[in-house]
């Protein structure tokens, strides 16, 4: 079915004007104009693997004389000759390739009276000679196979459709990509043409694929002598004897890449190896360094400037055992954290970490020092991260007027998704949380409460350049004594990840001096709408509103504002002009450096 052109306009736009345009000379002996590209060639744009740049530029990187009149200073009128009469043939064959094989070119040379040389090449480029017949045919072992029925359904170029070199060479090429993908190594082309029928005007396309057989997973070998091979063979996602699959290949190699163990990983499928159909894999791995250290800087509104400091030591034994101790330091935070992980029986999801903490917090609402001790096991649950915790925390603490010293054990399951093609900066992708986690008095815990909490955040393209960004927050705390509570259990809104126009923690529910001391209820939603008017710079504007609270029903504090945003090399960097619609004291900046997800 023809495609509408209407869609193609603005690339049709685009060629018209750049084709039009003049290649002059450095010096001032020749100037070349090629005209008539645009809208003569719009029809081609009918198929959606080509571009009019495509096309113009095929075209004007085959004449040698407009490349002449670029480069060369002194040409003399003999080499001018020469070039501008092999123009014509240059032109053609350039417009072959995208079904133009009838051309009609009118090329004119002449001295202009300041003395220049103008050569003009003026272009009907007719019709696109049309594709009549299209013969796909897949046959051996896999010719019922998904992947192959998928290359035929996906073939770039119909009964119809304007013939075009390099979508018959794409086509013609994910049949061969496609082999080699699902393990039909030994597949080749029995037939493959393109025939074009001048006299006609026709071309047809015949494709017959042989697949031969299928090969097999063989034994995997990892060369390497650093962990135990029972450990690395927990990254494996298939048994021996099924399918050859490259996607798993590239699964198991992305896997063990991302772990901390390795600085270099190649897996290879021998196929000069196999034994029948099972190809033995290969897996070899250079270890990285033992450990590691980084230290970082940033800022944020909330936070003011912080920085930390994290040490990791990646291979403890060949169990593949990790450690890692972090220190964080700003205005508000003074915190250290140590932990023991170790790897479960699917390493790449599965880990159990034991960790001890201390954390100084002060903030403008509370002031907590609290020592924490804890195992946590986590594990993929479909689609889905699962995590089982189980935390002590003893904790002295001053919100308001409250003060006290909490101690709870709290045993929690969360659950966590993001799907994103880039965490860093995303077009499209989303990330979900899931939490649930209490304590009993007696059961070495001096407080009760069963706290549900759930947070999302979606990003979607609007346009070509522009993005929505929704976000939402909310938490329910069931408790007879919400005041017996440590800040870490209440729930607080307002700030850079919050509702922007108020400061960190600055919403929430006040005692009897008006201090604000939390609510056992959060609601908190956002919206936002970014445009990217240059490759790393974009403008945003944004509502949000929300609550901490004794309830759902509010009242929710709104802001709202503009934003400037920059790709930079660490991340995205967030400055936020914020108006807080409920609050006489109005305006606010927001500084925030971070991925989108």
């Amino acid at each position: 079915m023809t495609r509408p052109v209407l869609r193609s306009a603005p690339a049709v736009a685009f060629l018209l004007f750049v084709a039009a345009a003049p290649w002059a000379a450095r010096g001032e002996k020749l100037r070349v104009e090629v005209e008539g590209l645009g809208g003569a060639l719009s029809g081609l744009l009918e198929n959606r693997s080509l571009r009019g740049s495509d096309v113009r530029q095929n075209v004007l990187s085959a004449l040698t004389i407009a490349a002449a009149a670029k480069k060369e200073e002194d040409l003399t009128e003999r080499r001018i000759r020469t070039l501008h009469a092999r123009a014509p043939e240059e032109i053609r064959r350039a417009l072959e390739p995208f079904g133009y094989y009838r051309p009609t070119i009118d090329a004119t040379l002449k001295k202009e009276p300041e003395g220049r040389w103008l050569a003009t090449y003026r272009l009907d480029p007719g019709m696109a000679i049309r594709v009549e017949s299209v013969d796909l045919k897949v046959t051996g072992e896999g010719a019922s196979d998904w992947g192959f029925r998928v290359a035929q359904r996906r073939f770039p170029l119909r009964e119809g459709d304007p013939l075009a070199h390099a979508a018959y060479q794409t086509g013609k090429a994910a049949f061969e990509e496609m082999a080699s993908r699902i393990g039909y190594l030994d597949g080749r082309f029995e037939t493959s043409e393109l025939r074009v029928d001048l006299e006609r005007y026709r071309s047809s396309i015949v494709l017959h694929y042989e697949t031969g057989p299928r090969y097999l997973f063989g034994p995997v070998t990892f060369r390497q002598e650093a962990l135990d091979p029972d450990l690395l063979r927990g990254y494996v996602t298939w048994e021996r004897g099924a399918p050859l699959n490259t996607d798993k290949l590239l699964e198991l190699q992305n896997a063990l890449s991302d772990s901390p163990y390795f600085s270099r990983v190649e897996v290879v499928a021998e196929q000069e190896q196999a034994e029948g159909q099972e190809v033995p894999i290969a897996v070899n791995l250079v270890p990285a360094k033992p450990q590691r250290y980084q230290f970082g800087l940033g800022y944020g509104t909330d936070t003011g400037p912080r920085g930390s400091a994290l040490a990791e030591y990646r291979r403890l034994n060949r169990r593949g055992h990790r450690a890692e101790m972090e220190l964080k330091l700003s205005q508000i935070e003074k915190s250290g954290t140590a932990k023991y992980l170790l790897p479960g029986p699917y390493p790449r999801t599965d880990m159990v970490t034991f960790s001890l903490g201390y954390a100084d917090i002060r903030t403008d609402t509370s002031e907590s020092k609290a020592f924490l001790a804890g195992a946590d096991r986590s594990q993929l649950r479909g689609l889905w991260r699962e995590s089982l915790s189980l935390l002590y925390e003893r904790e002295d603490f001053k919100v308001g007027v409250d003060r006290g010293v909490a101690r709870l054990l709290v045993p929690g399951v969360s659950y966590s998704r993001v799907i994103a093609e880039n965490r860093i900066t995303t077009r499209k992708g989303y990330r979900l949380q899931l939490k649930l986690s209490g304590a009993q008095e007696g059961a070495l815990s001096n407080a009760t409460f069963l706290q549900a909490y759930a947070s999302g955040k979606g990003i979607r393209p609007l346009g070509r350049r522009g993005r929505l960004i929704t976000r939402a927050e909310t938490g329910y705390t069931e408790t007879p004594d919400f005041r017996k509570l440590p800040p870490r259990i209440r729930f607080f809104a307002g700030g850079d990840q919050s509702v922007r126009g108020y400061g960190f923690q600055e919403l929430g529910e006040r005692d009897e001096e008006g201090n604000v001391i939390g609510g056992p209820t959060l609601l908190v939603g956002s919206v936002e709408y970014e445009y990217r008017f240059l490759p790393k710079w974009g403008l945003a504007t944004f509502f949000d509103a929300g609550a901490a609270s004794d309830s759902f029903s509010g009242p929710f504090q709104k802001g709202v504002g503009l934003g400037v945003r920059w790709i930079s090399p660490v991340g995205p960097i967030r400055l936020d002009g914020a108006y807080a619609l409920d609050d006489p004291r109005g305006f606010r900046i927001h500084v925030n450096i971070g991925p989108d997800l």
